[in-house]
């Protein structure tokens, strides 16, 4: 009796355990929100972006070309630009 119910729970518990700690466990992902230009849409545009405020790296862009930047004052404000983390 006591085999059967650890052969039966025992891997349920298992199951639960490894469901839940893939949910529950996520990694470090941060999102920031990136404005750009568009010249045939007025005014700032916003988009989510995984990119960073920091000094070194690759530039940032929207998938059409435009520059993405941390503030909506764009080129405004010096190094106010999004770049990839590494």
């Amino acid at each position: 009796m006591k085999t059967r119910i650890l052969k039966t729970v025992l891997p349920m518990l298992a199951i639960v355990l490894a469901v839940g700690l893939a949910f529950a466990t996520e990694a470090n992902s941060s999102s920031q929100t990136g404005y750009y230009d568009d010249p045939f849409i007025p005014g700032v545009q916003s988009t989510i972006t995984d990119c960073e405020k920091q000094p070194n790296g690759d530039l940032c862009k929207t998938p059409e070309g435009y520059q993405l930047y941390d503030t909506e004052e764009l080129d405004a404000v010096q190094d106010n630009e999004l770049r990839k983390v590494n």
